[in-house]
């Protein structure tokens, strides 16, 4: 979490961008007055609670919480059968907990009832972070009430058991320490990567469960229960974990300071971080299960990871069984990080950043013979980020594209200087596996297009190397000419940039390399990168328009191995053109086909990117904002009468709002935070912002004279601003979607 001081501050700044918006004629258009957030916060997520009208019964519908390192997941299983019947489990989690390279989980807390589980309900109320509910079993009832604290690493559970229940009691089942994916491909552990088994104590109400790894680290798994008035009863539980060393005191001291706080001062300092977490943005759109599902993706963002916490695995802190217990490299990190950019919750993005600017010896070692000037990442690895570079070496480069698209929301230089040395390197390692060839172009003798069936290997030209290349070296030149800096690789890279070889293509459109064809179904869209995310090749380019169609085409109409996040990557390539309908076809059909329950989503195991994928695709029909344009609502379905949006945040470090009613554009509010060129494109009839120069520069696309600090408003003509941000009003049979029903 971040330091104490940083949520308020936002909050403040938050606060103090609503006052001048309401109040600062020098600052905001004469209009500006009459623009007002209305949006009644508790009530609004309410109608987006995960709800349960039966105990969640799998990992894919449970009621998970966490923050940002450590987490649960709370659900009913029936392992505990032979003892009579189902029992609701807290499958406990942290992020941190490996074992070498490995994710590994840690245990279960489960309620062992009086009486056999018959029933139950449960609401997660979103607002307060907070689940509670009820079970009946055949002795009684009892009253749960449990939250992962916001800041504290604590786990808290409430019960309140009516008399029948007043034995109820809880139990601890360790998790298997062992390799996750080697359990899943059912392959024997050797007999030195074996553990011990867990160690169990108590003391004075003290329970701790230890677990020693073979490689030197452990975990330990501390709780307590507190007696409360009337019967109820509190449970804290802490996890500890060390790569070397003594994991218990972690433990026993997150524990031992819950009990000290006690249980209200931890609920309303909990709720304190949350209430101050929501409103840095707001979306609704009148399709109430795809806003549901977008509140639940911000919800789960600020569930795995904090700004001082752990980048976000495949896992996040809800650990099912997996064979992919580390970081992906080639798509899966990189899409998870894409929705806290237009959110407006890039500190949230700060855990990617931090790994890699602390891994650079890593990465360094894995670019091997080229260690002096490069640096590289194989497919999966570790938060060490030790995986040598192999034929796919795309991986770190993309990353680094997600590293300046923090920067670019941000405009903030220090940033800037962190990635630039880290995107050298990676390019360098690109130069060191290319050549110029008989036509006199430069071709990538290396390269693997990440997951493409048949590939020999190398596979020269592929279609992601290039549009990496030439992302990288058109970035870094961008970036010394921000910094003002005169890079001696500077003719290096223009030459690169003039001489490489053209992207290869057929009659289908892009092609997965000079030799490959895109001719079997895939889930990946890799070969798509200068699309999506990069459009280095875009629809302002009519030369380019056909060939962006018909490579989306070729790519959806083979959908035999299409996944989550194929649905999402053709959502946000449709948003590109303008198509709002079929973007929001493919989002529909990854909720109708793809989504558990709860918004997880699994491929063999947890893949928590192509959910989150899914709420930076409506990101991209909402507003976009390449190529130094602010794009609003640049792709909004025909049956999206109303829409609203407030304070999204745009390349150049700009929040926008926006509302459309009965199909017709209210008003555009631009707030300007670094002072970068504003360039807005809208449908907007006669766009006027009072107060401000608005430069007609074509169809559709205007220039704002807006300096750092001001915010303009752009209405129809000029006309006073209609409206205020209130969400669209719902369809009552699609609240509170998610859950179990």
């Amino acid at each position: 979490m971040p330091p104490p001081t940083s949520r308020p501050t936002r909050l403040a700044l938050l606060l103090a961008s609503t006052t001048l918006l309401l109040l600062s004629p020098c600052l905001s258009s004469p209009a500006s007055a009459e623009v007002a957030d209305k949006v009644d916060w508790p009530a609004f997520l309410a109608r987006h609670d995960m709800v349960w009208t039966r105990p969640p019964d799998s990992w894919g519908s449970g009621a998970f919480m966490g923050n940002g390192l450590l987490g649960a997941n709370v659900f009913a299983t029936n392992t505990a059968a032979a003892a009579g019947g189902p029992s609701l489990h807290w499958r406990i989690g942290r992020s941190d907990v490996v074992m070498g390279n490995n994710r590994i989980p840690v245990g279960e807390l489960v309620l062992k009832t009086a009486g056999t589980l018959q029933g139950g309900h449960f609401r997660l109320d979103l607002w307060n972070a907070e689940l509670t509910g009820e079970i009946q079993t055949s002795q009684g009832a009892i009253k749960i009430r449990s939250f992962t604290h916001a800041d504290q690493m604590v786990q808290v559970i409430e019960l309140q058991p009516t008399a029948g229940e007043k034995n109820c009691r809880f139990e601890w089942e360790p998790g298997l320490a062992a390799d996750p994916r080697k359990i899943y491909q059912k392959t024997p552990i050797p007999e030195n990567e074996k553990n011990p088994d867990p160690q169990f104590s108590e003391s004075a109400g003290m329970h701790l469960s230890t677990q020693s790894l073979f490689t030197g680290a452990q975990h330990a798994t501390a709780w307590t229960e507190v007696a409360g008035q009337d019967g109820s009863r509190l449970v804290l539980l802490s996890v500890g974990f060390s790569m070397v060393g003594d994991a218990r005191p972690q433990a026993l001291a997150s524990v031992n300071q819950a009990v000290a706080t006690g249980l209200d001062k931890l609920a309303s300092t909990h709720r304190d971080w949350w209430h101050q977490y929501w409103p840095e943005s707001f979306l609704s759109i009148p399709d109430t299960r795809l806003e549901s599902f977008y509140w639940l993706q911000m919800y789960k963002l600020a569930s795995a990871t904090r700004a001082d916490r752990m980048p976000i695995d495949l896992n996040g802190p809800w650990f099912n069984t997996t064979p992919w217990p580390k970081i992906w490299w080639n798509l899966n990190i990189e899409l998870t990080y894409w929705p806290v950019l237009t959110a407006n919750r890039l500190e949230l993005g700060e855990p990617l950043c931090r790994m890699l600017d602390d891994g650079k010896a890593a990465l360094a070692a894995n670019a091997r013979q080229f260690a002096a000037d490069s640096y590289a990442l194989g497919r999966s690895c570790g938060y060490d980020l030790v995986r040598a570079a192999d034929h796919e070496i795309c991986d770190l480069p993309w990353a680094l594209h997600n590293y300046y698209l923090l920067y670019r929301y941000g405009m903030d230089d220090a940033k800037l200087q962190r990635l630039l040395p880290l995107l050298k390197g990676s390019m360098n390692y690109y130069f060191h596996h290319m050549q110029e060839g008989p036509d006199g172009r430069l071709h990538v003798t290396e390269g693997y297009s990440p997951e493409y069936p048949g590939q020999p290997a190398p596979n020269p030209d592929c279609n992601i190397d290039l549009a990496l290349i030439r992302w990288g070296c058109q970035t870094l030149l961008a970036t010394c000419q921000k910094l003002k800096l005169n890079d001696p690789l500077i003719p290096k890279w223009n030459e690169v940039l003039e001489k490489l070889v053209p992207y290869p293509v057929d009659g289908n459109g892009l092609r997965i390399s000079a030799g490959m064809a895109f001719a079997e179904s895939h889930r990946h869209y890799s070969h798509l990168l200068m699309i999506y995310p990069l459009y280095i090749i875009n629809i302002e380019q009519p030369e380019n328009r056909d060939l962006v169609v018909k490579s989306l085409n070729h790519w959806m109409g083979m959908p035999k191995e299409l996944r989550g996040y194929s649905y999402t990557g053709a959502a946000s390539i449709s948003a590109v053109l303008g198509r709002g309908d079929e973007a929001a076809a493919w989002l529909n059909k990854l909720l109708d086909e793809k989504i558990l329950p709860n918004t997880l989503y699994t491929e063999a195991g947890p893949c928590i990117e192509t959910p989150l994928s899914g709420a930076a695709s409506l990101h991209d029909m909402l507003l976009s904002s390449w190529g130094g344009k602010i794009r609003v609502f640049p792709a909004v379905p025909a049956a999206w009468h109303d829409v609203t949006f407030h304070n999204l945040r745009a390349e150049g470090a700009f929040l926008v709002s926006a509302v459309r009613k009965e199909d017709k554009l209210q008003f555009i509010r631009i707030q300007s935070l670094a002072g970068e060129p504003c360039r807005v494109v809208t449908d907007m009839p006669h766009p006027s912002a009072p107060g401000f120069q608005l430069k007609p520069l074509g169809d559709r696309d205007y220039e704002l004279d807006l300096k750092k600090g001001q915010t303009a408003i752009l209405t129809p003509g000029g006309a006073a601003v209609a409206g205020a941000i209130t969400p669209v009003s719902p369809q009552k049979a699609r609240e509170n979607f998610y859950g179990l029903h």
